[in-house]
């Protein structure tokens, strides 16, 4: 069975972290979500314990999750690669295109950062990293690693096709770097699930957008209507 949960209050979080550890529950079946504000002790039991971790750089920052810094850093220093994820659709971007800029660009800022006016290196994480965490860690952290995430023979035929010729996207150089920070979810041109199309050519199969738009709609006005009845 693997289990998710949201560790997100440092201190309290990583006191139940060692606890588990101590009862031997800590175990690579188990995603942490956020890892806001954690100690090192903590991250140390989780590295040691082969535990995945679920980033949500947008999350964080925006509701203001403990310490509101992705702990990419952390996680990278005790040999997790962690994925991403969004947490909250309604408030939030809801595209792995805006969490692997706002990762990249915040991790690259707390490297430089923290080696400005030193010697240091400047240990700062790629666009192939970010990528990494979107799709195979991603799958890893929701224990699906075996059925998607790469393109790899036995997993299914999930695709995302991006036209690398529209004008956010040309000329293309680098494929990776354009696909993270100049691609967004417009570019999509094509998504197969298993090998099915959900996508083609720039539109929704089989999917009434008029009937989801009246739906949404009128579920967000009855949410209104009994909030203002409360008042």
């Amino acid at each position: 069975m693997w289990t998710s949960i949201d560790a997100v209050f440092g201190i309290p979080s990583s006191e139940a972290i060692l606890r588990w550890a101590r009862m031997g529950i800590l175990d690579p079946t188990l995603t942490l979500i956020h890892a806001t504000g954690l100690t090192p002790e903590a991250w140390t039991a989780m590295g040691d314990a082969g535990v995945t971790v679920s980033l949500a750089p947008t999350s964080d920052a925006q509701i203001g999750l403990e310490s509101a810094v992705p702990a990419v850093n952390e996680a990278l220093a005790v040999g997790i690669r962690p994925g991403l994820s969004i947490d909250v659709e309604v408030a939030l971007a809801s595209d792995m295109f805006t969490q692997m800029r706002t990762l990249h660009a915040i991790q690259r800022m707390r490297a430089t950062n923290a080696a400005y006016g030193t010697e240091e290196t400047r240990n700062r994480i790629t666009t192939r990293d970010v990528l990494d965490f979107a799709t195979l860690r991603g799958a890893q952290a929701n224990a699906l690693g075996h059925v998607t995430g790469s393109l790899t023979p036995g997993k299914e035929a999930d695709l995302l096709i991006v036209r690398a010729d529209d004008i956010n996207n040309m000329p293309l150089n680098d494929a990776v770097g354009t696909l993270v920070l100049g691609s967004d979810a417009r570019n999509i041109d094509t998504v197969l699930v298993a090998g099915n199309p959900r996508k083609w050519a720039g539109s929704l199969v089989d999917e009434d957008i008029d009937a989801l738009r009246e739906a949404v709609i009128r579920s967000r006005n009855a949410i209104i209507g009994r909030v203002a009845a409360t008042l």
